[in-house]
């Protein structure tokens, strides 16, 4: 009878024990991304499996980063039955390098040692090293604030940070300060100079129905720290032609991505949510959590902090330039496209630079004279910079290049850097433009064309018109315009001028168009542009003439 007692109770501790590992998923499995599509504005879509393992129904997935609320999904196949998927926060250990001798102590618990305590000196095994009461938290986790009743009070005794460590030597365990140890010795085998940092995460337990042998969970989400910044090189060396090089930096600040397939994103994507994070990323309280959700709620559709803007221009003897190949095919997205940067890997905290392609597209060059309106909304001539400090200089003359997009991919908004010959030009930024797009680039100012202008007034018909309580003049005013080009080439000038009233004559013809813009005002808008040719040391001129209505 007491035999079969004894049986009893050894089965009974054999199934609690069977049963509290069944209860307790195995460490964190980490997700294996596979996939990242990176955004400008400093987001990132993750893709990543985890594999059932086998035999179990139990699993724990560590996530590498926290989700943006809304974006995490976990997609399975029908065959595996799916109980619960919980999020819960746990301690994993991690190493870094010691960096102080109480550091290197804790490191080697376990191995003799000779320390050094100032004049005095023991020898024995380190037993023993305190750690702190609470664990130490990751940077990018912080603890969360504690649920609870709104007033709360803590009698306790702040906590003193850790300062012990036990040595076993010949005469008995002695404890030591380890901040007092000046120097030590191991007497044994090396040194271990690793030692252990403690982290807290955010994971989710998996409990299935049934075991799932090796059959795969796919998880994706949303995450800020990893980005991407485009830029170009624009060699125009070849006459008639600009060989167009591209390369971005892919920036991560997330987590570790090893073998990893990039893809890079070209567009402007609405989402309302990247900046609040997930519930289940354990990050914040309830509480906070309901608040980030009304900030979200109430923030512009326009908001820049989450959106990167992408300006869009649409349209009809030194160093050999790199020679990246040709651009490879990407994937349109309804209004995104995607482009394929191979895999990348990058731990956290690093840099990846990455080519993308190298095209020769057909390249003019321009040079451009854009001249300000003078009347504002409120109908005041400002004519004068003294009374318009914030006016830009209308004298400035700009050599550009208008480039036609043959590639067959978009090029994104990012800087565009322009050489010839191995020596750099200029740089600006080259704005977004679809295939078969142009855009102009600028290169820097063109010093060898002078320009200069001059508006009179010719007729004045003083209170013409009288409206809402104001009185109008109504002027003549008269523009002229002087080029000349001092190089020793021919040169393509386009001068635009923008300007408030009614367009009486121009002198040569310009092309003519009425700006919206203008409706609310009181006097409309409109646009004139000259295209001349201007041959080597010649000069042209050009007027206008315009009637407005200027408030007394």
């Amino acid at each position: 009878m007491k035999r079969t007692t004894h049986a009893l109770a050894a089965l009974a501790i054999i199934g609690l024990t069977l049963g509290a590992m069944a209860q307790n998923p195995s460490p964190a499995m980490p997700l294996d991304v596979e996939q990242v599509t990176l955004f400008k504005n400093g987001l990132g879509f993750f893709t990543g499996q985890v594999a059932c393992p086998q035999g179990q129904t139990q699993l724990r997935i560590a996530l590498p980063a926290a989700p943006a609320h809304g974006t995490l999904w976990i997609s399975y196949p029908a065959e595996i039955e799916m109980a619960s998927i919980v999020a819960k926060e746990v301690e994993s250990d991690q190493t870094q390098d010691a960096i102080t001798i109480p550091e290197l102590l804790q490191a080697n618990v376990g191995r003799s040692a000779r320390i050094a305590l100032g004049d005095r000196e023991i020898t024995g095994v380190i037993t023993y090293f305190a750690q702190n009461r609470q664990a130490g938290q990751d940077e990018l986790n912080p603890p969360r604030a504690s649920v609870g009743p709104g007033r709360s009070y803590d009698y306790r005794a702040p906590q003193q940070p850790a300062a012990l460590v036990t040595i076993q030597t010949e005469s008995g365990l002695m404890g030591v300060d380890p901040r007092a140890v000046t120097s030590v010795t191991f007497t044994g085998s090396s040194a271990e100079q690793k030692v252990p940092r403690p982290v807290r995460q955010a994971a989710l337990d998996v409990r299935l129905n049934r075991a799932a042998d090796g059959r795969k969970l796919a998880v994706t989400f949303l995450a800020k720290g990893v980005t991407w910044a485009p830029s170009y090189l624009v060699d125009i060396t070849e006459e008639g032609k600009a060989r167009i090089s591209a390369k971005a930096l892919v920036i991560n600040d997330a987590c570790e991505l090893k073998d990893v397939a990039a893809q890079l994103v070209t567009g402007v994507p609405h989402l309302q949510f990247a900046d609040i994070l997930s519930p289940i990323g354990l990050r914040e309280t309830l509480a906070q959590f309901l608040q980030s959700l009304n900030r979200g709620a109430e923030m512009p559709r326009g908001r820049a902090a989450a959106i990167v803007t992408q300006n869009v221009m649409y349209g009809g003897g030194g160093m050999a330039g790199p020679d990246y190949g040709s651009a490879e095919a990407g994937t349109v997205a309804e209004d995104l496209f995607l482009y394929p940067a191979g895999k990348i890997d990058l731990d956290r905290g690093q840099v990846a630079y990455v080519p993308l392609f190298t095209e020769s597209v057909p390249c003019e060059h321009i040079y451009q004279w854009d001249l300000p309106d003078y009347v504002d909304e409120a109908g005041r001539y400002l004519y004068s910079r003294d009374r318009d400090p914030q006016a830009e200089d209308e004298q400035e003359v700009w050599h550009n290049l208008r480039l036609t997009n043959t590639t067959t991919v978009p090029w994104t908004t990012a800087p565009g850097q322009t050489v010839k010959g191995g020596v750099i030009l200029g740089q600006d930024t080259l704005k977004y433009t679809p295939p078969r797009g142009t855009a102009i680039l600028r290169i820097t100012r063109a010093v060898g064309v002078k320009a200069e202008q001059i508006e009179m007034e010719t007729s004045r018909k003083r209170e013409a018109l009288r409206m809402y309580g104001d009185t109008f003049d109504q002027i003549t005013l008269r523009g002229d315009l002087s080029v000349l080009n001092t190089q020793n080439k021919a040169i393509t000038l386009e001068i635009t001028k923008t300007l408030s009233g009614e367009v009486q004559s121009t002198d040569p013809a310009a092309r003519q168009e009425k700006l919206a813009k203008g409706l609310g005002r009181m006097n409309g808008l409109s646009k004139l542009t000259w295209t001349i040719e201007l041959p080597p040391a010649t000069e042209k001129q050009i007027s206008y003439v315009y009637e407005v209505y200027v408030r007394r």
